[in-house]
């Protein structure tokens, strides 16, 4: 009798182990069929506009929209604040090169109309003529450094200054950002937050 039931034993284990190694090979094949997919996401008031703009900008859906090459625009995701991610330079206008569209203004909603003509971008004005950057968007350039005064150092520093915020961006690239309510934000070259007092 004690021979049978360790024979039953035996024979359970055997088995078992048969069963347990046929679905290790049953889960190292689905694994190796199995990718991860990472996504990383930025949390704040305008995380959905920054992650939008780290894409967009990383496919080269945007243009420089003075010189019309590819421009990468970094959008804080606290205030919403649009800087060139070369030069860490406030950004008022871009053109979206999938609808060309020209993109700006306080609320960002489309501006204007543009082209590519001959290598380069030309503008629909108000009387429906296809123009050039300076010929379309002077007068507002000029209104928009009234509203910011810069100033730049030998060492490629520079410092730039509205009613209510104050940006700083070494000859590095490391910007640093305060605004009226005392909100310090500070930024690496690559774009990367790494100082955020909210």
């Amino acid at each position: 009798m004690k021979n049978k039931y360790f024979n039953f034993v035996a024979a359970a284990t055997l088995a078992f182990g048969v069963v347990a190694c046929n679905n290790d090979a049953d889960n190292t094949a689905m694994n190796d069929t199995t990718t991860t997919t990472t996504t990383t996401t930025t949390t704040g008031e305008y995380a959905a506009m920054a992650d939008s703009a780290r894409i967009n900008s990383d496919a080269g859906n945007y243009l420089n929209a003075r010189t019309g090459q590819p421009l990468r625009i970094n959008v804080d995701p606290q205030t919403g604040q649009r800087m060139n991610a070369e030069t860490g330079e406030p950004v008022w206008r871009y053109v979206d090169r999938r609808t060309w569209w020209v993109y700006g203004g306080d609320n960002w909603e489309p501006q204007g109309e543009a082209r590519m003509d001959n290598n380069a971008l030309m503008y629909k004005d108000n009387n429906d003529n296809w123009v050039t950057y300076e010929r379309r968007w002077q007068t507002e350039d000029e209104n928009l450094m009234k509203d910011w005064k810069i100033k730049y150092d030998k060492d490629g520093s520079y410092k730039m200054k509205s009613d209510d915020t104050k940006i700083k961006v070494d000859a590095d690239g490391e910007t640093k950002i305060k605004t009226e309510d005392g909100k310090k934000i500070k930024i690496d070259k690559d774009g990367t937050k790494i100082k955020d007092n909210k």
